[in-house]
């Protein structure tokens, strides 16, 4: 009988009671990943629930002691370590490599704050890359901004296949929501630039918020009595899926955004995408074919954005039906099922390269 490949998925962004969705992406390719009967799964991850005190001061040492304990001091031997988040992740993994097993192969997934949060990359970092026996980026242009360039693979984390199923077509004027913003709702994220559009939008719209953070922008945004809100705090996939499709455009107003599913989940929906134009957004939106790119600025994405919705509201079904088609098209290839089709050949192929090497 075939013996299982031994996989520890490994991360720092975990869901916790507090932050369901925390790392969803990653939970979906654990899920999906377990379907495969050659591969024996495991996931050990950082969750986000909020500490206080000494627990928020050692959160990741005792992330890394359990790690210890779990794996190192264990019977079970791994043969794959997938890291998601380079750093300090891949400690753990190097960590495991030296004091457990020197054959387990190390794969890291990039996704995007592990190479914008460390420039410029200290000595550890750029040591950390030599242990590393495969990598992913989740765009293109993210594997341009590591320090080095590295045998690699452009992967996005896959995309839910829920967000794909059909739905009843209907013209885009009888849509429930003429935007959905989907993300956190921090800085990063844009929420100032999305509260300064909606305080300053000249016409009456209809805008579904899912998120969560801090929503007391929403009340302020109630001044302007030509935007009607309706604000989720969390929602599940089947929820996101019946918004998306309720929905004309969704707005993305990252700063910094390596991939962005949201945008691929949304366009999987029909939905058009005006985004700021960040690595993420720039891998997915063809500008004026499958949604709008607008500038990166502070002192021009308001005005910009307000036009871009403006244009799309003001289109005919015909053209805007013509653009969600090309919308739903581009992102096939980001289906979950073929991402971890993907991962599963990598995980064998470097399980052959362990086989030979004994």
């Amino acid at each position: 009988m075939k013996k299982a490949i031994r996989i520890l998925l490994l991360s720092n962004m975990g869901p916790s009671k507090n932050k369901p969705n925390s790392g969803r992406f990653i939970m979906n390719q654990y899920t999906s990943l377990k379907k495969y009967t050659d591969l024996d799964m495991n996931y050990f991850y950082l969750d986000q629930e909020e500490k206080s005190g000494l627990l928020r001061l050692f959160r990741y040492p005792f992330f890394y002691f359990r790690f210890l304990f779990k794996y190192i001091f264990s019977m079970k031997k791994l043969d794959i370590i997938h890291v998601h988040f380079f750093f300090p992740n891949v400690l753990l993994a190097i960590t495991y490599k030296m004091l457990r097993n020197w054959k387990v192969k190390i794969i890291v997934t990039f996704h995007g704050s592990d190479i914008y949060s460390y420039y410029p990359p200290s000595r550890v970092y750029k040591k950390c890359i030599d242990f590393v026996d495969e990598s992913i980026f989740v765009s293109d242009k993210l594997k341009e901004r590591f320090f080095k360039q590295v045998p690699c693979t452009v992967q996005s984390a896959g995309v839910n296949d829920i967000f794909y199923q059909k739905h009843e077509k209907c013209t885009f004027k009888d849509k429930q929501f003429d935007v959905v913003f989907v993300g956190q709702l921090d800085k990063n994220k844009g929420i100032e630039r999305l509260k300064e559009i909606l305080l300053t939008f000249p016409c009456k719209i209809r805008v579904a918020i899912v998120g969560a953070g801090n929503s007391e922008f929403i009340e302020q945004v109630k001044n302007n009595q030509d935007v009607s809100i309706s604000y989720f705090s969390s929602c599940t996939p089947q929820q996101l899926v019946t918004i998306y499709n309720s929905s004309s455009i969704l707005i993305n107003l990252s700063y910094n955004e390596s991939f962005g599913l949201v945008m691929s989940e949304a366009m999987a929906c029909g939905a058009l995408v005006v985004a700021t134009r960040t690595d993420g957004a720039c891998t997915q939106v063809v500008d004026g074919k499958n949604g709008f790119l607008i500038p990166n600025q502070d002192d021009s994405v308001c005005s910009s954005a307000i036009n871009a919705i403006q244009h799309i509201l003001s289109m005919q079904d015909d053209q805007y039906t013509k653009m969600s088609d090309s919308a739903i098209s581009s992102v096939q290839k980001y289906r979950l099922s073929v991402v971890t089709e993907q991962i599963f050949n990598m995980y064998a192929k470097l399980q052959a390269k362990n086989v030979n090497d004994k």
